[in-house]
């Protein structure tokens, strides 16, 4: 629905979309926008029932916007507002808007990386008797109080932004049922993003058993394995973690017409 609207909003050119000829409100956006009638019949009339989209008597279209969704939809308020990038293709657009919960995933994901590893720093820093800021100071007493240990953070410390197949899914559907089709459905998501130059995807292995050299085994342990798989290499076998995914510097790869906000 969103890419629906952003599509529509960039095809307005003055105050409204104004009236061609005799053509109906649908046959008039259809012509407009080089969208189908089965997406605008799907959106349309979610659109039109929050009023963001509206006809006037005469047949225009008024597409409203920023300051109209602050008077007439006060709960949006407070909401931030995105920018959407527009593309030839619809579907391009409508990955896009996918791009956008990817893009604050990671983002939020960063965040948590700095902080846990800023908290390994001062946990090392006093397991070595080194002389901590009040700032470093307030840190290990909420993580003394807390009962976290140096070699727990480090456990679980993870320095890059990762992503799985089924969690491309979950933001892409907001779904936590998990089967193989939905992580399918994550994996061409991914590709979808890749493809337009939205994100960049670098593949992390771990070797955990080091010189042992076994097929039988890592066809009988994969099966067990939540995420990823085992490989044999030539150091021993090998885990595939998730990938680490990190958001394009370029965000190029597709032409893009507009940025509609």
């Amino acid at each position: 629905m969103i890419a629906v609207f952003a599509t529509i909003r960039s095809k307005k050119k003055g105050v409204v979309i104004k009236k061609v000829g005799k053509k109906g409100p649908m046959a008039l956006l259809q012509h407009v926008t080089g969208l189908s009638r089965t997406i605008l019949e799907k959106h349309l009339p979610i659109l039109f029932e929050i009023g963001i989209i509206e006809v006037h008597g005469n047949g225009n279209i008024a597409v409203h916007g920023r300051k109209w969704s602050k008077t007439n939809l006060p709960s949006r308020n407070n909401e931030k507002l995105i920018p959407i990038n527009i593309y030839k293709n619809y579907v391009d657009t409508k990955t896009y808007c996918g791009f956008v919960r990817v893009h604050s995933r990671i983002q939020k994901q960063e965040r948590q990386i700095g902080k846990k590893a800023k908290r390994i720093e001062v946990l090392e820093a006093c397991s070595q008797n080194k002389r901590l800021s009040k700032g470093d100071y307030r840190i290990w007493k909420k993580l003394y109080r807390s009962g976290v240990t140096l070699e727990e953070l480090k456990s679980k410390y993870r320095s890059k932004s990762t992503l799985s197949n089924l969690a491309f899914h979950k933001i892409l559907k907001d779904s936590d049922i998990t089967s193989y089709c939905n992580e399918s459905s994550g994996r061409d998501f991914k590709m979808k993003l890749i493809k337009l130059g939205l994100i960049e995807q670098n593949r992390l292995f771990q070797l955990v058993l080091p010189g042992v050299k076994d097929e039988r085994f890592i066809v009988d342990e994969s099966e067990f394995l939540t995420f990823g798989g085992l490989f044999q290499g030539s150091l021993g076998i090998y885990h595939e973690l998730s990938a680490e995914i990190n958001i394009s510097n370029a965000l190029v790869g597709a032409e893009k017409k507009q940025v509609v906000k």
